[in-house]
């Protein structure tokens, strides 16, 4: 069944804009935080037109979300988001440290027609980082204590759509549930890959999601989805190792140090089937007093870039292509030095059917200048590349279920 053909099947959030109603609305306002500071706001902007839809049409809204995890750096108040909030919906809305107990309660209870409540980090609760069928976090207290005081849930959040946690699947097996215009657009523009059947479809790879990357690289050429392969950033470098070899001491030192060894194996696996089909890098950026190039068999240090060569290899790739999408940055584009393998081939992409996959991807796409020109911006990370990798979505399962449940 096609992508689009799925979607067709899920409820749309107009069946739950209704004036006086009660809507729990999960989005994904995860963002990239600096010295106590949002620096990328793109899934905020994203999110507010869904709450300004939901406010304007006289609906309550109570939104969750979540940012970083219980012991990274960035896992902080939801406070910190709500200015950003009000900045794109231009108006005002609340915000309650709590997320399932009494004050948390009450204000939900005496939300008025058009206003908004933002809960506190729903991964303050232990429960919520806990992923199991969804069955099971049905029952979680989460979704025992606030769904009784809601009418409908909406799951808008599609990069946190990978997720079996409780407030991406217990609510919809509760009660009527929609899909958002954000996480309907992220389904829709990504059928047109899949309706492609590889056809002049590049995916350029990079980051550091190394077994998410390796896998859906290699579901993609077996599924046939792509037609072309280009690997940056640590994804890459395992690739470039995988078929050049540990070529000196301090580089296996390296990868014995970063636990690269097992990708290596199944990044030389991916190669002998479909090798023809993915380009490597031949050279690496590094920070020798500055920014210097060297080839894969000088490399004595932990690369920061593809190199130049890479580059024009990369844009050939990408000037024989129709659609390319764009998941991951080739190297370490929080220096301006080592951005310039990412922005150049993302500039080369603009000119085709760029689809960029969210993640740090968007923060070098505003570097590039091309995030109006890109056909489609995701706000997933780790949900794009299980999405285009033909993985099912626990979301979207649970969203099929709800509506037949509930909508039939």
């Amino acid at each position: 069944m096609l992508l689009n053909d799925i979607v067709d099947q899920l409820a749309n959030i107009d069946r739950c804009l209704k004036r006086g109603k009660i809507l729990f609305i999960r989005i994904d306002i995860n963002s990239p935080i600096v010295n106590g500071k949002i620096v990328d706001d793109f899934r905020i902007r994203a999110h507010a037109f869904t709450l300004r839809l939901v406010s304007d049409a006289g609906a309550r809204a109570v939104v969750l979300a979540h940012q970083g995890r219980p012991g990274q750096d960035d896992f902080t108040s939801l406070e910190l988001h709500k200015p950003y909030l009000e900045k794109h919906l231009e108006r005002p809305i609340k915000f309650v440290d709590d997320v399932t107990g009494p004050e948390a309660r009450r204000q939900i209870k005496e939300l008025r027609d058009g206003e908004i409540l933002l809960l506190e980090n729903v991964r303050i609760l232990s429960e919520e980082v806990i992923e199991r069928v969804p069955e099971a976090q049905a029952e979680t207290f989460l979704v025992r204590k606030l769904a009784p005081l809601g009418d409908y849930f909406v799951f808008d959040g599609f990069a946190v759509a990978h997720r079996s946690q409780p407030s991406v699947v217990g609510f919809p097996l509760v009660m009527p549930s929609c899909m958002g215009p954000v996480f309907e657009r992220e389904l829709r523009a990504l059928s047109t890959v899949f309706e492609k059947r590889g056809r002049g479809v590049t995916l350029v790879a990079g980051g550091a999601k190394i077994p998410d990357t390796l896998k859906a690289v290699e579901q993609l050429l077996r599924n046939g989805l792509v037609e072309k392969v280009a690997v940056g950033g640590l994804v890459g470098f395992v690739f470039a190792v995988a078929k050049y070899g540990i070529v000196n001491t301090l580089m296996k030192q390296e990868i014995e140090k970063g636990g690269y060894l097992p990708y290596i194996e199944r990044a030389r696996q991916i190669l002998s089937k479909y090798g023809s089909q993915i380009q490597t890098p031949i050279d690496f950026a590094v920070n020798q007093n500055g920014r210097i190039d060297v080839d894969v068999y000088s490399l004595a240090q932990p690369p920061l870039d593809i190199g130049r060569s890479t580059v024009l290899l990369f844009k050939e790739v990408i000037g024989q292509s129709e659609i390319v999408i764009f998941s991951g940055p080739m190297g370490y584009i929080e220096d301006d030095r080592f951005a310039v393998g990412t922005i150049e081939l993302l500039r080369s992409a603009a000119n085709k059917r760029l689809i960029i996959g969210g993640g740090h991807t968007i923060l070098a796409a505003e570097k590039a200048g091309v995030i109006d020109k890109a056909y489609h911006v995701s706000t997933g990370g780790r949900a794009f590349i299980q999405t285009i990798g033909g993985e099912e979505m626990p979301a979207v399962k649970v969203l099929l279920t709800s509506a037949k449940k509930f909508w039939t």
